[in-house]
């Protein structure tokens, strides 16, 4: 028998009990439908979670009871799907006046509490979310079924990466007999303008609040953000959505998805092609169409090892300082966030070693330096550097043809290409090719204190000259982490283009690593920096990559 009575919130949870079974722990969160409930399945000893469903009150008696009979329908409905993407439905219990779902219990946080709490994502990890959300919808409407509720809370993000599209407790089987209305349910900041005009579900619809999940992702807000949820349904249906204020390569897909008449918005095959384009290619300044690739004999390749035509000298240059000096602990890393690339051997004063590596990986004690010193932006210098050794170790990822893996002295190991040359700055560890123009720079430091992008943002108050960024977000990596890609202009030389991530390996200790190149060669050279990136590996945590969840193949 079901022991919960209509103040069950504000009971002790330990003592409600629901079908005799499901022990509820803990209320973790509330909204117009009902409440989501932590228990524990007493039968099969698991966690789960439980959504007690609750009309909104509102809505009149027939509608209240019609929401609550069609409780084992919906779950019905959602439980028949089988996608990692989609939350799993174990269990339905109907008691008097009430309904229960049994979920699978996600230790998560949602998209809505990320965006919110640590600030906007980069455009290309959004889009990356976007094209996982994308299959879960597919998989949803291929089986019959809407969810009409698609918004940023109802988006999971675990603790491993995986990302998950929940509570399809709204959801409906789309074969609804034809003149039957429905009651208007979902967010209202979050629901498309067809469903508010005229009261009717589709699979469009899902795709406009999909765009508006990701509109927010990027820019923190709803795209009719409006003091008045009055005003924002107002906003809704006679205005366009808010202009970016953060623009980049994913607002081309989101305006599609946003178009009001669901006749002319981006369909899923289309906004899946162009989700799955801003993950795999060199996100430019501006948004364009990828080209159409080439037959593969036309197929440009570069292979890491092979010299390159080395840039012209530069002597370094010391940018402007900012209106506000940032913390102490910080000077060293703005300087070298933002400094022209050092190239020259004689700019370099720094005492290089070979660091060819032992038995294995060095511990490091936990740094309390900040979070990342002064390093060449540029390639490390040749002449006063000694080629990289392989450690002779087992790689534990698949190396291309061509490459070594590395077990650095400084506590961390990656594959690099062989003929690259290994030196030290201070702190900083640089691996560069044999032209002097690409360069991967490994930087430790100390906690990130919970604000890896607001370090970059700091970071970015000094530019250096011809500064375009590219793109700057949170990346959701454990322990929290962020990206800053953007080109540059060297006093010499050719246009260079930087990619750098900002990773907590702990509470107290981080990484930045830091990935250069020419801007022209930006395409050509990614596969070298996403092999650097993969592979890294931090001694106290060596199975940790930071990869960050990409498309499904």
């Amino acid at each position: 028998m079901e022991s919960v009575n209509d103040n069950a919130a504000g009971e002790q949870a330990r003592d409600l009990v629901v079908a005799d079974r499901y022990r509820l722990i803990a209320l973790t969160g509330a909204g117009g439908m009902g409440r989501v409930w932590r228990a524990h399945d007493d039968l099969l000893d698991r966690e789960v979670a439980i959504k007690e469903v609750l009309a909104p009150d509102g809505l009149p008696y027939l509608d209240r009871t019609e929401i609550l009979r069609n409780t084992i329908r919906e779950a019905r409905a959602a439980a028949r799907l089988d996608h990692p993407n989609v939350i799993r439905i174990f269990d339905v219990v109907r008691t008097a006046g009430r309904s229960w779902i049994v979920m699978e219990y996600v230790l998560s946080r949602s998209l809505h509490d990320i965006v919110t709490h640590d600030g906007p994502l980069a455009h290309r990890h959004a889009a990356r979310i976007g094209l996982t959300l994308l299959d879960a919808l597919d998989a949803a409407h291929r089986a019959g079924v809407l969810h009409r509720d698609v918004k940023p809370s109802n988006v999971l993000i675990a603790e491993d990466g995986r990302v998950v599209l929940t509570d399809f407790g709204l959801a409906t089987i789309v074969a609804v007999p034809a003149g039957q209305d429905e009651p208007l349910l979902g967010s209202p900041r979050f629901i498309a303008p067809e469903r508010l005009r005229y009261g009717v579900s589709s699979r469009e619809a899902d795709l406009w609040s999909l765009g508006a999940t990701l509109y927010m992702s990027v820019e923190g807000r709803p795209p009719y953000a409006r003091p008045e949820v009055a005003e924002s349904l107002a906003a809704l249906l006679s205005q366009a959505p808010d202009p970016p204020q953060r623009p980049g390569p994913l607002h081309t897909v989101i305006a599609g998805l946003l178009v009001a008449d669901p006749r002319q918005r981006l369909t899923a095959g289309a906004a899946r092609s162009a989700l799955r384009n801003l993950t795999l290619r060199a996100v430019g300044v501006h948004a364009v169409p990828a080209p159409r690739r080439p037959a593969d004999k036309a197929v440009q390749y570069r292979s890491a090892a092979a010299p390159v035509e080395p840039a012209e000298p530069v002597a370094p240059v010391v940018p402007a300082s900012p209106a506000k000096a940032p913390p102490p602990r910080w000077r060293g890393l703005l300087i070298a966030g933002v400094a022209t690339a050092v190239v020259a051997t004689g700019a370099v004063t720094a005492v290089w070693d070979n660091g060819s590596g032992g038995d294995g990986i060095s511990a490091v004690e936990p740094s309390q330096a900040p979070v990342a010193v002064a390093s060449p932006m540029g390639a490390c210098p040749t002449a006063v550097s000694r080629p990289v050794i392989d450690s002779g170790k087992e790689a534990p990822i698949s190396l291309p043809e061509g490459w070594l893996w590395h077990v650095d002295t400084d506590g961390f190991a990656l594959a690099v290409p062989r003929g690259w040359h290994r030196g030290s700055d201070g702190g900083d560890v640089c691996f560069g090719d044999p032209g002097g123009v690409r360069s991967f720079t490994v930087a430790p430091g100390g906690p990130l204190d919970g604000r890896p992008l607001r370090l970059w943002q700091d970071a970015e108050r000094e530019a250096p000259p011809g500064y375009r960024k590219v793109s700057m977000g949170l990346l959701l990596v454990t322990g929290g982490g962020a990206e800053w890609e953007y080109s540059w202009q060297p006093a010499a030389g050719a246009r260079l283009h930087t990619y750098r991530m900002l990773m907590a390996a702990g509470n107290d200790r981080s990484y930045v690593l830091t990935w250069t190149t020419r801007d022209a060669d930006w395409s050509l050279d990614l596969p070298i920096q996403r092999t650097l990136i993969t592979g890294f590996r931090d001694s106290s945590r060596p199975s940790v990559t930071w990869t960050i969840p990409g498309p499904r193949e």
